[in-house]
């Protein structure tokens, strides 16, 4: 390994306690707070609660793993629990970088680093809503690290922990493949290629390939649905692929801006003392230099896997979305501090610190604010307003008042239907997409025929027709249909203009509550 760190020994730096218990308490207030002051969840956390109450290898969507943890920690942490899971994946990430900066540079840059990954805007608002893209933040910079381990020390653990990593990685979105494929050129492009004579990757490969392998079942028994998904939300969207592009990298910048604010106002003091010191051009050649043992790995994490995206969206092979940059940058607080001049770090070092906390400061009371007024400000509720416990009571009680089985299906558009369906747990039942029935394959006519189902609808919904196979089931089978609307307050706004659910029981015959039973 080269020896191109800080020539000024950083061995015994460490991890301030301070920096923890601030740590600690973002993490606490993050998780706390949101479920406090809302009454529902956004739609990302219900479709993936919905879809990990089913256990199934894969969704029309997305591949199983963020689900399968979410439902888990829903049902151990109640209502925190998706904001908590966000904030151990955020934990998790910046551990991963610490650990990878570790490798890379002195351990004061890497805490530095970790620390600075904060920075970006990915990494705090986009939090409240646990999504594929939160999910992928560990396992992005968990692969960043075992690879890099791997090329350094060559045992064949890292190599199997590596592929593990791959596997889920895949298992959580397909968009891993982006930094696998980075990552696969750089090997193949430098003379770490000479690790292909050896076991480790391959057994990686098999191993990632073993991981994945259920789920590559599930896609051939159902004809590819994700995918076929995605090319049909392609179609059916407006604009142009390169507009996409360039709005993609627009955002990113945007993200980043928190980042950079940060370090100007950190390092323009000892940028100005450094260059009364020396000529200005030894300045810019230091400030330039990256002070890391690899340098070519580092650029490759921080910035390949986004750039691709772009690329893929300006040759208009795919329409690339902003959010799916939120794992792609978590190495952006190594690679600042690793362009920081080693003279520079001592001046720049606390002001990046206050810097930082300013600005994690300002966003949580930002976000806290947002989630609490948000409705004030629109003039109108939005997701996380809806009145989940109160449809929940209103839902168990017309469905026991007509049916003597337990509500098993509900019905209807995805986000009403789930935000019913979730807030019934623990006794969740499953939710039937209001769309095509192949969304829904745990719902079978037999299931409806046994248990039948409530159909739930706004005024605002497109369609009047339940969805197949309910509609088909109702026809051919004595389900008894009872209908009924729901007029329920809206939490923030008690004495304004309700929320208004309707509904319709289908009720199997054999569930059927005797009149005035």
């Amino acid at each position: 390994m080269s020896t191109l760190t800080d020539p000024r020994s950083a061995s015994d730096a460490r991890v301030p306690r301070a920096l923890l218990v601030a740590a600690a308490l973002y993490a606490a207030a993050w998780s706390l707070v949101p479920p406090w002051v809302t009454a529902g969840f956004p739609l990302d956390v219900v479709e993936s609660l919905t879809w990990g109450h089913e256990g199934e290898w894969g969704y029309y969507k997305h591949p199983p793993m963020a689900p399968w943890v979410l439902y888990v920690f829903y049902r151990v942490f109640g209502r925190a629990g998706p904001y908590l899971l966000s904030q151990v994946c955020i934990g998790f990430t910046l551990w991963l970088v610490w650990l990878t900066g570790r490798r890379l540079m002195t351990r004061e840059r890497a805490w530095l680093g970790a620390a600075l990954t904060m920075g970006t805007v990915f990494l705090t608002r986009p939090a409240l809503e646990f999504n594929h893209n939160v999910a992928q933040l560990p396992l992005w910079a968990g692969i960043g690290w075992a690879l890099l381990a791997a090329l350094q020390d060559g045992r064949l653990r890292q190599w199997l922990l590596l592929g593990l990593l791959a596997g889920l990685c895949l298992l959580t979105k397909y968009s891993g493949a982006l930094l696998l494929a980075c990552l696969g050129v750089y090997v193949l492009a430098t003379p770490q290629r000479r690790v292909l004579r050896t076991p480790g990757p391959w057994l990686a490969v098999l191993l990632a390939v073993a991981v994945l392998a259920p789920h590559l079942r599930w896609l051939w028994q159902h004809g590819g649905l994700p995918f076929a998904y995605v090319s049909s939300r392609a179609g059916a969207d407006v604009g142009h692929p390169r507009a996409d592009a360039w709005g993609f990298l627009g955002m990113q910048f945007i993200n980043h801006v928190p980042l950079l604010l940060i370090v100007l106002w950190a390092v323009l003091p000892a940028w100005r003392q450094a260059r009364r010191a020396k000529p200005v051009e030894a300045g810019v050649r230091a400030a330039t230099r990256l002070h890391t043992d690899w340098p070519g790995y580092l650029l490759v994490l921080a910035l390949a896997p986004g750039l691709l995206t772009a690329l893929l969206g300006l040759a208009g092979i795919a329409r690339v979305r902003d959010m799916w940059g939120v794992p792609m940058w978590t190495f952006s607080g190594l690679l600042a501090v690793a362009c920081l001049p080693t003279a520079w770090l001592g001046v720049a070092r606390p002001r990046l610190s206050r810097g930082l906390l300013v600005w994690l400061v300002l966003i949580s009371v930002l976000s806290g604010a947002y989630l609490a007024f948000i409705a004030q400000w629109r003039q109108r509720p939005v997701r996380t307003d809806w009145p989940s416990a109160a449809l929940a009571a209103h839902a168990q009680a017309s469905w026991d008042g007509v049916s003597q089985c337990p509500l098993d299906v509900v019905a209807g558009e995805y986000h009403l239907a789930g935000t019913l369906a979730v807030a019934l747990s623990p006794r969740q039942p499953s939710v039937l997409i209001h769309g095509d029935p192949r969304y829904s394959p745990w719902v079978t006519p037999a299931r409806l025929q046994a248990g039948g189902a409530l159909w739930i609808w706004t005024d605002d919904d497109a369609s009047d027709v339940p969805p197949e196979p309910l509609n088909r089931v109702a026809a051919q089978a004595d389900l008894r249909p009872h209908d009924g609307t729901w007029q329920v307050p809206w939490p923030r706004e008690p004495a304004g203009r309700p929320f208004t659910v309707h509904w319709r029981a289908y009720v199997p015959a054999a569930c059927a509550r005797a009149r005035g039973g």
